[in-house]
């Protein structure tokens, strides 16, 4: 039994707009760059990066319980999560792109929906942005004047990461790893499980 009407013409309109995308920033996205972001957001990197920051920082340090810890814990389920609705949606990757020189962390990961590169850029992004009252609260921070305005160290640092989680998003369409459903989704999903992550851990006392 074939899908229905509307969701294959939701599944064609998504498919001519991620191949659109992927063609108009061929010429100007070097692939290198591309593959950078890609590597940079990978689970085998992320995670003994988080790991090893957690393990080094001071038991006491506000950076361990309120940013290190939340990023640990919303890495393994973003991880569990992803792999789940990938087993269950199966949605094959564009075939418009090559995908030889991508190594999958699990099996299913070669399954498109959602992109676990986006929703896991978003969690980081967002739990530092949920982290900043807590680390002001904690550290002294003083100010940077850029162009006649005093602005926070913290705010110009979550402003790069979330540039970082967009450039990459974007990218995962430009290389043709994604559709533009799977990165929405995903980075939808890393949101709602930076705020998950944050209110268990109110829950459990751990914040």
């Amino acid at each position: 039994m074939g899908a229905p009407p509307l969701l294959r013409r939701i599944h064609d309109l998504d498919n001519s707009i991620s191949l659109y995308i992927h063609t108009l920033t061929r010429p100007f996205a070097p692939r290198p760059l591309l593959r950078l972001l890609e590597l940079a957001a990978d689970f085998r990197f992320f995670f003994p990066v988080s790991l090893s920051l957690f393990l080094a920082a001071p038991a006491a340090s506000p950076l361990r319980s309120h940013l290190l810890l939340p990023l640990l814990l919303c890495s393994l389920l973003d991880l569990l999560f992803v792999a789940l609705v990938k087993l269950l949606i199966r949605r094959s990757r564009p075939s418009y792109a090559s995908h030889s020189d991508y190594s999958a962390v699990v099996s299913v990961d070669n399954f498109s929906f959602p992109s676990g590169h986006s929703s896991r850029v978003c969690f980081v992004a967002s739990i530092l942005s949920l982290s900043r009252p807590h680390i002001l609260a904690n550290l002294n921070s003083p100010r940077v004047a850029i162009r006649g305005h005093q602005v926070l160290p913290i705010d110009l640092l979550i402003t790069a990461v979330w540039a970082w989680a967009l450039t990459t998003v974007v990218s995962r369409v430009a290389l043709g790893r994604h559709y533009v459903i799977d990165v929405c989704f995903g980075a939808c999903f890393g949101f709602l499980e930076a705020l998950f992550t944050f209110r268990l851990l109110h829950f459990r006392g751990l914040l």
